[in-house]
């Protein structure tokens, strides 16, 4: 039974008609940016921090360290208390900043351009570095603290990997003695059976460990194949009838968390500090084969 249509405003119609008849939707990112930009707010529920005390407040950030970069990326965001749909804008008279080991603090930049998302990179050489974050207000230093996950590698696969949608399953093997908190996503570029192309950013893989073997893993050749998929119909506007994957050039991303940092004591303690490494391996998938 077909679903009937629902109205839409007059700004996106084209682009659900033309959709409708199949195949990969047009580009209407301008339109689409220029609203999302107007209706950010009302999905997230932005607040001023003006409006709420210190400890209503909760820092929401993650730090990562791919590699063997001597860098590590901060980036997030200000809560409120456990509310994970409302994001709080910083004040005039407040600032975030970020330090590794001790050293000069950063000021974090506002990527959004709507004090709703911060980033700072920061240069980053010991084996486990300690990463600072801190929020201030009227002068008073609230600083929240994690500590990095130790390095480590990707043992197999070596080289340019392929893997094909009715292959076997891939083996991955890494440094790592624990299974716990470890996941792949996957960055590159996907072309579709019709010739047209999508960007893949950050898209989980479907994997399996391998409990008899130390950092033994398995990337599931049948669902990476459905996650691709997945991800070509996501950036084609959700039409039905996207085509297939056909081919794609994949870092692999591996990341582990480490244990959570400690959220300043005058802070929100809903907010988090989640400290990742990350190995990478580059991947091919074959979506033909």
């Amino acid at each position: 039974m077909k679903t009937p249509c629902r109205h839409a405003p007059a700004l996106l119609l084209p682009a659900i008609v033309l959709s409708a008849c199949g195949g990969v939707a047009p580009d209407f990112s301008p339109v689409a940016d220029a609203m999302a930009q107007g209706l950010t707010c009302a999905i997230t529920n932005c607040t001023e921090s003006s409006t709420l005390n210190v400890d209503e407040i909760s820092p929401q950030f993650t730090v990562t360290q791919t590699d063997d970069e001597a860098q590590v990326v901060v980036e997030g965001s200000l809560g409120k208390s456990a509310n994970l749909l409302t994001t709080v804008q910083p004040a005039a008279n407040e600032s975030l900043t970020a330090s590794v080991d001790g050293g000069a603090e950063v000021a974090m930049a506002d990527v959004s351009g709507n004090r709703m998302r911060y980033k700072a990179t920061l240069r980053a050489t010991s084996a486990q570095p300690v990463v600072r974050i801190v929020f201030t207000r009227a002068g008073v230093r609230h600083v929240s603290e994690a500590t990095m996950p130790a390095r480590f590698t990707v043992l197999q696969p070596t080289g340019m990997a392929v893997l094909t949608r009715t292959s076997p399953d891939l083996p991955v093997r890494l440094t790592l003695s624990t299974m716990r908190d470890t996941s792949p996503a996957a960055t590159g570029s996907c072309s579709r059976t019709d010739n047209s192309s999508f960007a893949v950013d950050g898209a989980a893989l479907f994997y399996a460990s391998e409990d008899s073997i130390a950092g033994g893993y398995r990337l599931v050749a049948s669902g990476v194949d459905d996650a691709l998929n997945a991800e070509s119909r996501r950036a084609n506007k959700d039409v039905a009838t996207t085509p297939l994957v056909s081919r794609c050039q994949l870092t692999v991303a591996w990341r582990h968390s480490g244990a959570s940092g400690t959220v300043a004591p005058t802070m929100n303690q809903h907010g988090f500090l989640r400290p990742t490494r990350v190995a990478t391996h580059a991947l091919t998938y074959d979506g033909q084969r």
